[in-house]
């Protein structure tokens, strides 16, 4: 079942903004009391590190909501979320933490659902990167990559992001798998053969 923003109590929801590509909604150590609801688009969630690379964890498309967890452990932003195709979204403030989340109990439940599917997803992504060859890894990531979002024009450095390798290594991979046909090399764009 889909909640939609203005069907949630105790809470402020701001009008429905467009973003354009590369719009940043909000920043990686931010410390804020809300989420956001994407009703169309694509946003992706990235990691920072120390040494200025980035690494993309997770994308959200329309109807889905990010940038929840906060709501349940009053920490800082662990990503920055970051516009890839352009998207409408939706803020929203609990007035109050405790009382939005007593009263949209079955909405939480929701979230909650939404945050254990991401944990798993998380983890079987860091088992993946711990125990599978490069070349494994990236054909995979280009496969559900362009099978869950095939409107996005995919590039190398997104797919190397994320599967945790280095762009030049994507890059390489991916002309193999054209050689061997598994991949299209007659679009621009990433696509695997059907």
């Amino acid at each position: 079942m889909l909640y939609l923003p203005q069907q949630l109590t105790h809470c402020l929801v701001s009008e429905s903004k467009t973003l354009e590509r590369n719009s940043v909604i909000y920043s990686q150590g931010e410390r804020t009391q809300v989420f956001y609801f994407l009703q169309s688009g694509l946003v992706g969630l990235y990691h920072g590190l120390e040494n200025g690379k980035e690494t993309l964890i997770r994308l959200y498309h329309a109807k889905q909501y990010f940038g929840f967890r906060t709501l349940f452990s009053d920490t800082t932003y662990h990503c920055s979320a970051r516009v890839l195709q352009e998207a409408v979204v939706t803020r929203i403030q609990p007035t109050s933490q405790a009382r939005f989340i007593a009263d949209n109990s079955q909405f939480s439940q929701y979230l909650i659902k939404q945050l254990a599917g991401e944990l798993y997803d998380a983890e079987h992504r860091l088992t993946k990167t711990a125990h599978k060859r490069s070349y494994d890894r990236v054909a995979e990531a280009i496969a559900n990559l362009t099978e869950s979002y095939p409107d996005y024009p995919w590039t190398y450095r997104e797919v190397a992001e994320f599967c945790g390798c280095e762009t030049e290594t994507a890059i390489r991979i991916s002309r193999e798998l054209k050689k061997k046909g598994i991949l299209d090399k007659s679009n621009r764009h990433l696509r695997m053969n059907s």
